[in-house]
């Protein structure tokens, strides 16, 4: 154990809130979401994971860490629901299913625990969806609070693997200069711990996020988040294609889908920063239609615990102008 320091210059005065994240379950605390599927695939022995087209290439190549772990592919109707390949799925694989933009519902839970025999699901942009019993989690830290690093893989036991832990003291000036300067300010420093995550490879989370995250009030971020989604919702849903049904917490993003070229650029001209999403989608042989559209169209809309929902009627209005 590493003796204590006396003395010496103070860190950051974090308050310790969260004692337990996911009561009644197991959980590791790890560097990025590709990390916690990838130990959740090698602490199971799992040989084959299926994962789907739509989703981000981070989680293949956290796979890829392991050798020994065949990844196979599925795409998704315009329900966001799996579409079986030819042959089926192999009942012995891991299913993993993304829970997109954090809008999964529990009936969509259910139909896919029923016709798959290992599931985890990919809470990387839901992290306020609760675990469910008999089946892997994953949740991302960095996509919903200011961390350098972190997520979490949740389930009923969990082995603990030789792992080393992040270290991220070196790589958050963003944090502190999105404060002071603002988030795009911010954004290319941010983008070299992103790279650094990538060059870390599978490790349990810094001690610097685990301090960070400690002192969190999560309740109140997810209120606040639920708010922003739901006046959005207000006043964009006539006009989204996607079917929402809040249920499961406070999500991501608000996901807008339209049918409109341009919507993107208009919010970034006016200091909305909305990114576009797995842009190799919309090029893939592979991918089907209803894909390429998301991969064309969709626009994540920001919705976070910093904002609130006078920032959202500006968002809408700004949007209303193009769509």
């Amino acid at each position: 154990m590493k003796p204590r320091e006396y003395g010496g210059c103070l860190p950051l005065e974090l308050q310790k809130l969260n004692k337990d994240y996911f009561p009644g379950f197991d959980y590791v605390a790890l560097n990025s979401g590709r990390s916690a599927i990838a130990y959740a695939a090698i602490v199971g022995g799992f040989e084959k994971v299926y994962i789907p087209y739509y989703t981000c290439k981070t989680v293949e190549a956290g796979l890829k860490l392991s050798n020994q772990i065949e990844i196979c592919h599925y795409n998704i109707d315009e329900n966001l629901m799996p579409i079986a390949p030819e042959d089926g799925f192999d009942d012995r694989a891991l299913f993993v299913y993304t829970n997109y933009f954090g809008i999964m519902t529990h009936v969509q839970q259910m139909d896919i625990i029923a016709e798959h025999s290992h599931v985890l699901f990919d809470n990387t942009q839901g992290f306020f969806t609760k675990p469910m019993r008999g089946i892997y989690s994953a949740y991302s830290c960095r996509k919903f609070f200011g961390v350098p690093d972190g997520a979490f893989l949740v389930a009923d036991k969990l082995p603990k693997l030789n792992l080393p832990t992040g270290h991220s003291s070196d790589k958050a000036e963003f944090l502190l200069k999105s404060i002071e300067d603002g988030p795009n300010a911010a954004y290319d420093i941010s983008k070299e711990n992103e790279e650094h995550i990538n060059g870390e490879g599978l490790r349990y989370m810094s001690g610097l996020t685990s301090a960070i995250m400690d002192g969190i009030d999560l309740q109140t971020v997810n209120d606040k988040r639920i708010a922003n989604f739901n006046k959005l919702h207000e006043l964009l849903g006539d006009k989204n294609e996607l079917s929402i049904k809040l249920e499961n917490g406070a999500p991501m993003v608000y996901p807008l889908l339209v049918d409109v070229d341009g919507v993107r650029e208009h919010l970034v001209d006016n200091k909305i920063f909305v990114p576009r999403w797995w842009r190799w989608i919309e090029d893939s042989k592979d991918t089907n239609e209803f894909e390429k559209h998301l991969s064309k169209h969709l626009v994540p809309i920001p919705i976070t615990q910093i904002y609130d929902e006078e920032d959202m009627e500006y968002i809408a209005k700004i949007v209303k102008e193009i769509v």
